[in-house]
């Protein structure tokens, strides 16, 4: 296996990786206009319409694109070494 196929494998994965990264930006920001519609909707019930787990989703994303940023530099960091 040649070099120049190495890179364009991880090329392949990292392209991957980026958009795995935007899709979860877009859900982090989808979650977040969710929790501001349900926290307003909530100002008219005597409960909050905001689920106890919302928090910890918004976490588990902000957890995934730190792993995703990592596993990106990772990999640019070794085709750096070619």
């Amino acid at each position: 296996m040649s070099i120049e196929a190495i890179r364009a494998g991880v090329a392949q994965i990292r392209d991957q990786l980026v958009a795995a990264y935007q899709d979860v930006g877009v859900a982090r920001e989808r979650l977040a206009e969710a929790r501001a519609t349900l926290t307003a909707l909530s100002r008219n019930h005597s409960a909050s319409l905001l689920p106890r787990e919302h928090p910890k989703a918004d976490e588990q994303l902000a957890g995934c694109l730190t792993q995703l940023a990592a596993c990106i530099d990772c990999l640019d960091s070794y085709v750096a070494g070619l």
